[in-house]
Parts: structure tokens; sequence; C-alpha cells
């Protein structure tokens, strides 16, 4: 007696009912959930703020200057007199705490002009408090201070010169971007930030 071999093709199940596909998906599953779980935790003890600086200036009178008019501010006369407006802004979800300027150092601006004061600080929502700000002979030293979420701190400097912007910080775990606004307001171009 003979047996008789088919020659039939045999249909095999769909890749998707193999034991072995589910188990290597579970397996795949598994590993994104606890990667998603080890981000979230991370995210929330260690949440990215954010931080605009955006620096303007304009000159304090329009047009060329004679001989006939003298600017002087506190007795020292002025040449070349501009405003130069610096706000710095905390778009981010959590607030910039003190303790985020590394040993303490201040957030500076360096202008590159032979004079500089400090003329007015405003913040908003009004009941915002600013942090701290200071001239140093030209550089304006903003710092250490808590600037909470949302909020806007403008900064006002009579400087004599145009001015040039150059920004540093030592703030930890803040991203920090920084502008210059030209006059006629409205152009800008983003400034590298260097950290010391």
């Amino acid at each position: 007696m003979y047996d008789v071999l088919s020659t039939h093709p045999v249909a095999s199940d769909p890749f998707y009912a193999a034991e072995t596909f589910w188990a290597a998906a579970g397996v795949a599953a598994t590993v994104v959930l606890g990667w998603c779980g080890i981000w979230a935790v991370f995210r929330t003890a260690y949440p990215r703020r954010r931080l605009t600086c955006t620096v303007s200036h304009d000159p304090l009178v329009r047009g060329p200057v004679d001989g006939s008019l003298e600017i002087s501010h506190n007795g020292i006369p002025l040449t070349d007199p501009h405003v130069v407006t610096v706000v710095l802004t905390n778009s981010g979800r959590r607030d910039i705490a003190s303790s985020a300027f590394d040993r303490s150092e201040p957030f500076r601006l360096r202008l590159g002009v032979p004079y500089a004061e400090l003329l007015s600080t405003e913040s908003r929502p009004g009941d915002a408090q600013a942090p701290p700000a200071r001239v140093r002979g030209a550089e304006l030293r903003i710092g250490p201070g808590r600037l909470g979420s949302g909020t806007t701190v403008t900064y006002r400097l009579l400087v004599d010169t145009v001015p040039t912007h150059d920004f540093r910080h030592s703030l930890l775990d803040v991203r920090v971007q920084c502008t210059t606004a030209s006059t006629p307001r409205g152009l800008s171009r983003s400034v590298p930030m260097v950290r010391p």
C-alpha cells in the first residue's frame, strides 16, 4: 500500500495570530511605556524654564544735534544719548527662582558705552516683583531674583553713544533666547547667549 502525499499548498495562519508576535508586541509596548514614564517623571522633577530677552534702543533726540543744544545728565555731558529698553519675559509654565542663578551670578548685559544709568523698572502683571537691577560701569546686572511664570519686566537705561549688546548669564535649567531690536522697531535678530 502506498501513502499519497498531498501537493496542495498549506495555508499558514496570519502573522498577527502567532503567539510569538503578541509576546514581542507586549515587550515592545512595555519598553515604550517605561520610557514614557521615566520622561514624565524627569520633566516633572526638572522642568525646562524659558526666558526671552529683547533689547532695543532709540536716540533721545531725533535728527542731527548742532552746537546750540547741550544734553547732560547729573552734570555729565552726553554727546549722543540713547534710551536702551531691556525686556525680560518668562514665557515658561514655571517660575525662575533665585536659586536658578548659579553661584548667585547675575544676568549681564554689556552695552559697550562710556556712560550708562538705570532710569526705570516696570513689571507686568502689576503685582509682580522685578529682579533687582544695577549698573556697574556700562554693564546692566539683573538678579539674582525670582521671575514668576508669565511675568514681563522692562528696564530702561540712559546711555551715551549707540550701544552694542553682549549677553551673559549663569541660569541653570533655563532656555534663554535673546534678540536685539534695532531702530525702526520690529526688526530683530537673534543674538548668541554666552554662559561663563
